[in-house]
């Protein structure tokens, strides 16, 4: 007989992993114990050494579902005395390491067991909102700190009851150590606001079916909520947010009801009730298969699209619910958007909803449960190469990336303005925090600067240094230098385009490679601002091979608004003079054209920039479907791609290779004097749009081919906010292959900037070898 101690590293907290192996013991007749540690778990076995051997070897097969073993080391080993029987099994009370190597649980989805307890009449969990057990709920919205333990959640304010107590210590039961169960009897509760006659559920589906919009707390944050079907609710809903065209998300009732209005593939449907539960970006059909009165053009006026989730939680199921004796219609889609004002972070305290979303909502429906940590719907595309995160939240955050050895160095990465989020690399692992969003508002950059705090102090480190983008005037770029300061370690600036392909690289399993990095801007090494840029990486430098020919933005920021300026200034590079027919039709004014011309040609207030953002605002405005002013990021080629999905295909549009010493670039002006000579032809044209695409791919493919002479690479990362767009890699990647190019996408990492701070964390890591 032996006693054999294990450290286990990995998502190992949170996730049932005790009461799993728990029974896994108790049934191999093995005696011992098992420890939460802050970052590990310590797992004693008593036994035949053949017994723990087979168990060991077994074990990652039997883990539950949510966990996962990156390390496991044994620790010590002791021989019994001969006439000494194993211990019974049992969870030692938690500890603490001095040496944290922490996987902090991220939020879960209700599962199939939690959902038919509050179906069912007869169970004393019937139509509570809060119901959870080890397989599902809050995890990391809740915690304070590790290891995770009730005592280190916001659950620590409900005393467990005598009937959650018998489970919480039954090894049979499936809440046995379910550190966020409840019951009416002891957990949270639900209310409404303002006051109503009807129970507080009750009260909101009222009112939602009445055309209300109402605010409502869920697990990481509010949402904001109103019937998908009510034109009339949803115009107030954009009014009030002043949301005029940026798409809503829809919660459906149910697969059924999401059949009814979109192509579900089976990788879909299985992704909307995986327990991440994500928001999946779907094609809506021609026509709905049964009479759904959906109101689409509301809720997303530009796309053919619809973003769609499931009930995430008990409250949001109960939602759709209708239970006998309520005479309130049943509900089948609910528009669920983040309960926010334009670029601020969700609401997650009740008096934080009063406050910022009183002119918005007409109601609230709120819980006691507190919320520690923000943490917003994520948001998943199907793209040709498979599903690829395109907002990494709730469900997926802060879920590490691993990598196979130790990173030189630990680093917090404070990723980009917009779509932010952090990050924070130590031993052989990056966790990404939830998405943040646009530090445009005080409210954001309070969230960023809490986040930077709280991340490394729950994974126990110290960072060696901060990464933080090229980009002086950014606020996070502020931030860390200010944080720097204050902790006395040094900053490494990372170029912006240089992260992405190191982002997308990695998730790849590799840190050298070309990247093609499409994207709306980025501050170059050079001054000017970069967009459409291939680069060889090599850890943390790299080489700039192939872009497009610079243009000036008349305006600056302004003419990523106004798309239209952004013609004006392609024309003035390509030596068009627009017909009065001409400006008229694109709705410039011939005063607005000498202006920008003038800024262009004298060099006032016009930056330059190769931009494939930008490109593609250019010709959605030549095209007509640019709006005058966006009101959302990416909503011109956004518009631009929905028509050119019904577009054949033409012949290319012609463009310039042109060589400037070792690097090449793409010189646009033939294809915009072309379009522009038979504009009338092309007006809203999809076969034009289409156009647009194929040749933009074409160049791509000149800018690789390049690559690929320069350096004999044969794989190329795809990174960047324009690779979100599903028809120009569907046209890229055939040609890749063609090429004998192999494609690395982003899968779990945004390729937007969701994703830099992956690859600032790694870059400012590889600065100490």
């Amino acid at each position: 007989m032996i006693r054999r101690t294990y450290s286990i590293s990995g998502t190992v907290q949170g996730v049932g992993f005790r009461p799993t192996l728990y029974r896994l013991a108790r049934k191999a007749r093995l005696g011992g114990w098992i420890q939460n540690r802050s970052g590990t778990v310590l797992l004693t076995l008593e036994g035949l050494p053949t017994s723990i051997d087979t168990f060991i070897s077994e074990l990652p097969s039997k883990l539950p579902t949510h966990a996962t073993i990156t390390d496991l080391q044994k620790t010590d080993e002791e021989t019994l005395i001969a006439e000494a029987y194993p211990t019974p099994f049992y969870i030692r009370e938690s500890g603490f390491d001095d040496k944290r190597s922490i996987s902090i649980p991220a939020d879960l989805a209700m599962c199939t067991d939690c959902r038919q307890e509050i179906s069912d009449p007869h169970n004393r969990r019937y139509r509570y909102p809060f119901t959870t057990c080890t397989n599902c709920g809050p995890r990391y919205t809740v915690v304070h700190g590790m290891p995770y333990d009730r005592s280190r959640t916001t659950l620590n304010a409900f005393p467990l009851c005598d009937a959650c107590q018998a489970e919480y210590h039954d090894p049979t039961n499936r809440r046995f150590h379910a550190e966020s169960m409840a019951c009416p009897d002891c957990g949270p509760t639900v209310s409404f606001e303002p006051t109503s006659s009807l129970p507080p559920i009750a009260a909101a589906r009222k009112r939602l079916a009445e055309g209300g919009i109402l605010a409502i707390r869920g697990i990481g944050g509010y949402h904001l909520a109103a019937d998908a079907t009510n034109a009339e609710a949803l115009t107030a809903l954009r009014q009030r947010k002043h949301r005029p065209a940026k798409p809503f998300a829809v919660m459906a009732r149910d697969l059924e009801a999401v059949r009814r209005v979109c192509h579900l593939s089976d990788e879909a449907a299985a992704l909307l009730e995986a327990p991440e539960a994500p928001i999946v970006i779907l094609d809506l059909l021609p026509r709905p298969t049964a009479h759904v009165p959906l109101s689409t053009a509301h809720i997303s006026p530009d796309t053919q699209t619809l973003g769609v989730m499931l009930p995430t939680s008990p409250l949001h199921h109960l939602l759709f619910e209708q239970p006998e004796g309520d005479t309130t219609t049943s509900l089948e889609f609910l528009v669920m958007t983040s309960g926010n004002k334009a670029s601020e972070p969700i609401c997650i305290t009740n008096d934080e909803a009063r406050a910022r979303l009183n002119s918005i909502a007409d109601a609230l429906l709120l819980h006691n449960r507190e919320i520690n940590l923000r943490n917003d719907d994520s948001l998943v595309a199907q793209q040709m190469h498979g599903m690829q995160l395109w907002r990494r939240a709730r469900g997926y955050a802060p879920s590490p990336i691993k990598f196979n050895r130790n990173l030189p160095r630990s680093v917090l990465a404070m990723g980009a303005e917009l779509k932010n989020g952090i990050a924070f690399a130590v031993d052989q692992s990056v966790t990404l925090s939830p998405h943040i969003g646009d530090l445009s508002t005080p409210e954001a950059r309070d969230a960023h600067e809490r986040v930077s705090k709280e991340l490394p102090h729950f994974l126990g480190g110290r960072p060696a240094c901060i990464a933080v983008d090229l980009h002086p005037d950014m606020y996070c770029t502020r931030h860390g230098e200010r944080l720097a300061r204050e902790l006395r370690i040094p900053i490494v600036r990372v170029q912006h385009h240089h992260a992405h392909a190191a982002s997308c690289l990695a998730e790849n399993g590799k840190d050298s490679g070309m990247a093609l990095v499409f994207d709306g801007t980025g501050l170059g090494t050079d001054g000017n601002i970069w967009g459409a840029e291939l680069l060889y990486v090599e850890r943390n430098r790299f080489t700039r091979l192939a872009t497009f020919a610079a243009t000036p933005l008349p305006g600056g920021d302004m003419a990523a608004e106004q798309p239209i300026r952004q013609l004006v200034a392609r024309w003035h590079a390509a030596g068009i003079s627009p017909s009065p027919e001409l400006l008229s039709r694109c709705g410039i004014t011939q005063e607005q054209h000498t202006v920008w011309t003038q800024q262009c040609s004298q060099n006032i207030n016009a930056p330059l920039t190769h931009s494939a953002g930008r490109l593609f605002d250019a010709f959605s405005a030549l095209l007509g479907y640019a709006p005058t002013k966006t009101t959302y990021e990416g909503q011109a080629p956004i518009r631009l791609e929905t028509a050119a999905r019904h577009g054949r295909e033409l012949p290319p549009l012609p463009y310039d290779r042109i060589k400037h010493g070792d690097m090449l670039s793409i010189d646009w002006s033939p294809a915009f004097r072309e379009l522009s000579n038979r504009h009338a032809e092309v007006w809203q044209n999809d076969d034009t749009a289409r156009q647009v695409h194929d040749t933009i791919a074409n160049a791509a493919i000149d800018m690789v081919a390049y690559g690929a002479e320069q350096t004999s690479e044969k794989t190329i990362a795809l990174s960047g906010g324009v690779f979100m767009n599903g028809l120009l890699c569907s046209l890229l990647i055939p040609k890749l292959d063609a090429l004998g190019i192999k494609t690395l996408t982003h899968c779990e990492v945004p390729p937007n900037d969701g994703g830099i701070a992956l690859g600032q964390s790694l870059i400012a890591a590889y600065e100490a070898e």
